[in-house]
């Protein structure tokens, strides 16, 4: 009779172990799972998001609308933010409260909310526009839904007589200000012939030379 090594047993040889098929506990399957999925959604979260176009933005919220003029913001020396005016058929304003439009500012420096909406009433103020109670009321309503911005972010005013003004986070609505008054009052921050930036102004409305 001839002798026959017994073959080892299944789940005895260490050395087989790994070509073995492993059965895990579901806890531990379910665990792995989860780690699966949060590791997606965190990829998806850092993907670099579409770069926001602002005329393509213009095209689809202002149909008839056209690039104005365009321009750059900087004081002492720091450059704060690019600026593109989007205007009707009937060209740029004045008067602005009575035509349609879209003011995009991309920012090239981050600035807190509450901040850009106490610029706003200062240079509302300056120009003496509306009464000091509605550029209160008008400044707080900005401070409660502008974001804090970074570098790079997009923040846009529209206005549509009838309307209204609607702002915008990176072509996200993010608020809205009933009235001509406002728009007459925020918009003339870069379009009144007394604006604090008259370069801009020019850039903005065509007549930079």
């Amino acid at each position: 009779m001839v002798h026959r090594p017994a073959l080892p047993r299944r789940g005895r040889n260490p050395s087989l172990a790994p070509f073995w098929p492993i059965s895990l506990p579901d806890s531990t399957l379910r665990r792995a799972q989860a780690g699966l999925l949060i590791a997606l959604a965190a990829a998806m979260l850092t993907a670099p998001a579409a770069a926001f176009d602002a005329a393509q933005f213009a095209s689809r919220e202002l149909p008839s609308a056209h690039l104005s003029g365009h321009g750059s913001l900087s004081r002492f020396g720091f450059h704060l933010y690019d600026a593109e005016l989007f205007v009707g058929p009937d060209g740029p304003p004045p008067p602005w409260e009575v035509r349609p439009l879209m003011l995009d500012l991309r920012y090239a420096r981050p600035f807190k909310g509450r901040s850009l909406a106490r610029r706003s009433l200062q240079e509302m103020t300056r120009l003496q526009m509306a009464t000091d109670a509605d550029r209160q009321r008008w400044a707080d309503q900005l401070a409660a839904f502008l974001p804090d911005v970074s570098a790079g972010q997009h923040l846009t005013g529209i206005f549509k007589p009838g309307d209204g003004t609607h702002f915008f986070s990176d072509g996200i609505p993010i608020g809205h200000i009933a009235g001509e008054a406002f728009a007459r009052a925020f918009f003339g921050i870069w379009l009144d012939p007394k604006t604090s930036a008259p370069e801009l102004r020019a850039a903005l409305t065509g007549q930079a030379r």
